[in-house]
């Protein structure tokens, strides 16, 4: 689905929603002179359509003691092996993301431990356990700095609407 898709008053909603999950139907309602029941059928419909596909809570991960971050490359057997690896990587508890990517590897991770010893412990023991792994390099993140993609989508969702 492509942003040409959304009106200027959904993609506004869509927009306020990505800069703050938690407002009211009725904040939005005001915002975009709508009746709150209007914004909940807008809203429905975009659930529906698949826009918004829900609401999530950003949790500071060092606030509960997982402060080591890391991205790890990882190179695995080739065919059918890679998803079952991808999809036994997404059980693990240290793992926040995992890419299939082109390139020097197969897999990217995006991993949290709670401390360097646990990041060995995984990337030594853990993951060469693991079905279809060949080999992996870790790359230990020394400061991150993050956008919101909410932000970063509704402005261009915003854009995309008012040049429709």
């Amino acid at each position: 689905m492509g942003n040409s898709t959304l009106d200027a008053i959904d993609a506004k909603i869509v927009g306020m929603l990505a800069e703050d999950a938690r407002l009211s139907t009725r904040a939005i309602a005001r915002a975009v002179g709508m009746s709150p029941t209007g914004v909940s059928e807008r809203l429905e419909r975009l659930h529906n359509r698949g826009v918004i596909r829900g609401y999530h809570a950003d949790i500071d991960p060092t606030a509960l003691g997982w402060d080591v971050e890391a991205i790890i490359g990882i190179t695995s057997q080739q065919g059918e092996i890679l998803q079952s690896l991808v999809s036994h990587l997404m059980t693990l508890p240290e793992v926040i993301t995992a890419y299939i990517v082109t390139g020097r590897w197969d897999i990217l991770l995006s991993v949290r431990a709670r401390s360097n010893q646990a990041l060995r412990d995984f990337v030594v023991g853990t993951l060469p356990t693991s079905p279809g792994f060949v080999r992996s390099e870790t790359m230990v993140c020394w400061q991150a700095q993050r956008t919101s993609a909410g932000a970063f989508l509704a402005s261009d969702i915003i854009e995309a609407a008012s040049n429709a």
